[in-house]
């Protein structure tokens, strides 16, 4: 009997040392407790505030797509391009100014341009864009830049194969590097084009072929 008040007296010893050890640490809980409960506060605000940016910005964006007169449209977009350009529609609209731009553009020019929108571009814009750079960068005559980039976009995109291997076909073309443009030509064929552009690169398959020595 003895033995059990011991121990029970022992039991509520520790808990007394404990509730002390509690109530000496309450303050630095507490104040560990409001700090992430803050945290927390100020995170979800920022995101409301990014929340009802992202909004704004797709308002605007929605309403210069709606725009049929070209110069208003542009109004709109640079408008949207300066106020919002942290926003996912901020740089979407951006790459819109920049395709619009495009066709009086200098290849020069449309590539300063475009470098400036890669910076906080993301995703499949990143991706559209690095596809841009490739077109001027190979308008510039600087192949190798462009089948760099051509390479880079089939790499982060495989659904453009499409597209990309024909651009990387016609490419290694213009270097002279025939059994790489032969490759993509062909890989660009296994994707059951139409029947214009298979006409085109079935004819482009045995020049080739021919350079290389194959005939045909």
């Amino acid at each position: 009997m003895a033995k059990k008040t011991e121990a029970g007296e022992e039991i509520l010893v520790l808990h007394e040392r404990w509730v002390r050890a509690a109530k000496a640490h309450l303050r630095e809980i507490v104040t560990v407790v409001v700090g992430v409960v803050l945290v927390l506060c100020l995170w979800a605000g920022y995101r409301y505030y990014r929340d009802r940016r992202e909004t704004k910005a797709v308002r605007l964006y929605v309403k210069a797509l709606s725009e049929k007169d070209l110069e208003a449209r542009k109004k709109i977009l640079r408008k949207l391009v300066q106020a919002y350009s942290d926003t996912v529609a901020g740089r979407e609209a951006g790459f819109h100014l920049w395709e619009i731009q495009l066709p009086s553009s200098s290849p020069q020019k449309a590539l300063k341009q475009l470098l400036r929108l890669q910076k906080g571009a993301k995703g499949e814009i990143r991706v559209s864009l690095s596809l841009g750079e490739g077109y001027l960068r190979e308008e510039m005559k600087d192949y190798r830049g462009a089948a760099r980039l051509y390479q880079e976009v089939l790499k982060k995109a495989p659904f453009s194969v499409g597209l990309v291997s024909a651009d990387l076909a016609r490419v290694y073309e213009k270097m002279g590097n025939y059994r790489q443009a032969l490759k993509y030509y062909q890989q660009f064929v296994d994707q059951k084009p139409s029947v214009e552009a298979l006409s085109f690169v079935e004819y482009k398959l045995a020049v080739l072929k021919e350079h290389l020595g194959h005939g045909s």
